[in-house]
């Protein structure tokens, strides 16, 4: 990156911090013409170290994820605020079932002052929390664990889940975006809706298990996850009863 200049650089550095940046935001922050942010982007974008967005710019598309590390300290303050958002509506007494993710991780922080909770997860970051709260019952599913993301995922992990029943399924996801519904009957013009997206199949797969076996069906997803791309489908937006962190507006 030695031919890039140092605004440039600290423009990448932004975006693996936030995840996305405006483009006013960013000319605010170095003081410059929204244009020579423009001409910035336009190259960071042909080296593929970004990916522009309609007004402003964001981490270049992949088809892994991040460390959960590197996740951890991504938007830190909104994932807090989702997560102490959710926990106020959780009941004591309740039986929980909660997926991969560092804002799942964020909202097993906030469970130390319930009751008599029964929480089903593949996340170990959320299990290694609960498991210092005496007054949770955590129960984590077994099998390989992937050192990236710190969660375990397979389909013995979908019948894991399956040998339980969920008062409330909490699941993040990768992305929110429009996608095609799905119809057994070939149309012309596809009605398009917004889907919860993951990286790879057999995370959608977890989360749908989680899904199915639950009353109430949650999705935590902070506002990034509204200008990022994934390709596996985990469930249309209607088909949660509670969308937590959806962009005003």
């Amino acid at each position: 990156m030695h031919h890039l200049s140092l605004r440039q650089k600290s423009i990448i550095d932004l975006i693996h911090t936030q995840e996305y940046c405006t483009i006013e935001a960013l000319s605010s922050h170095f003081d410059v013409t929204t244009q020579t942010i423009r001409r910035d982007i336009n190259e960071l974008c042909s080296l593929g170290l970004a990916r522009r967005h309609h007004g402003g710019v964001g981490l270049p598309t992949t088809l892994s994820n991040r460390s959960f590390t590197s996740r951890s300290a991504t938007n830190l303050t909104e994932k807090q605020q989702i997560a102490k958002q959710v926990v106020t509506n959780i009941p004591d007494g309740c039986t929980l079932f909660l997926g991969i993710g560092t804002t799942i991780a964020a909202i097993a922080e906030h469970l130390s002052g319930h009751k008599h909770l029964r929480v089903v997860t593949n996340n170990y970051q959320a299990a290694h929390i609960l498991a210092q709260f005496e007054q949770v019952e955590t129960w984590i599913a077994g099998g390989r664990m992937r050192t990236n993301d710190g969660d375990v995922v397979g389909e013995h992990v979908a019948n894991f889940f399956g040998q339980f029943s969920a008062d409330i399924g909490i699941v993040c996801c990768a992305a929110v975006n429009l996608a095609s519904s799905v119809t057994e009957q070939p149309v012309l013009e596809p009605q398009k809706e917004e889907f919860a997206l993951e990286h790879e199949l057999r995370e959608a797969a977890i989360s749908q298990a989680i899904l199915a076996g639950s009353q109430q069906r949650w999705l935590v997803a902070n506002s990034t996850k509204w200008q990022s791309k994934a390709s596996a489908r985990v469930a249309p937006l209607s088909y949660f009863d509670r969308v937590y962190g959806r962009p005003a507006g």
